[in-house]
C-alpha cells in the first residue's frame, strides 16, 4: 500500500473509478459513448477521470482496428478516434505559463500521433 498521501489518494480514486470504468467499457461496446463518459465522470470528475476515459477509448480503438472494423464500419471507428483524441487532449490542465502551454501542446500532439499510429491515418486529415 502506498505510504505517500498523494499515492494513497490516487489509489483511492482508481478503486472508486474502477466499477465505472467496467460499466463504461460495456457501454462503449454498445456505442453508448455519452453514457460511458458520464459513468466515469460521475465516479471521478478529476483530471484522472478524463485520463481514464481517454485510455478506455484508445484501448477500444485498438480493439476495433485489430478486429478489422475500419473496413466494415469506418464511421464508428472514426467516431471512437475523435472521442479518444478529445479526451486525451482534455486531460491536460489549463496552462499557466508559456512553458506549460508548449509542453501540453507537445503532449497533445504525441497523443494524437499515438492514435494515428493505431488507426493508420487521421480522420479528416487525408493526405
Amino acid at each position: 500500500m502506498p505510504k505517500d498521501p498523494y499515492q494513497q489518494y490516487l489509489a483511492m480514486l482508481a478503486k472508486k473509478r474502477q466499477p465505472a470504468v467496467d460499466l463504461a467499457q460495456r457501454l462503449l461496446e454498445e456505442d453508448r459513448y455519452d453514457q460511458a463518459e458520464q459513468a466515469i465522470r460521475a465516479a471521478d470528475d478529476s483530471i484522472y477521470g478524463a485520463v481514464a476515459i481517454a485510455k478506455l477509448y484508445r484501448e477500444w480503438l485498438s480493439r476495433l482496428v485489430a478486429e478489422g472494423r475500419v473496413q466494415t464500419n469506418r464511421a464508428r471507428v472514426e467516431t471512437v478516434f475523435h472521442r479518444a483524441e478529445y479526451w486525451a487532449h482534455s486531460a491536460y490542465p489549463e496552462p499557466h505559463t508559456e512553458v506549460e502551454a508548449e509542453n501540453y501542446a507537445s503532449g497533445q500532439a504525441d497523443d494524437t500521433r499515438e492514435l494515428v499510429k493505431i488507426l493508420g491515418y487521421h480522420p479528416g486529415k487525408r493526405s
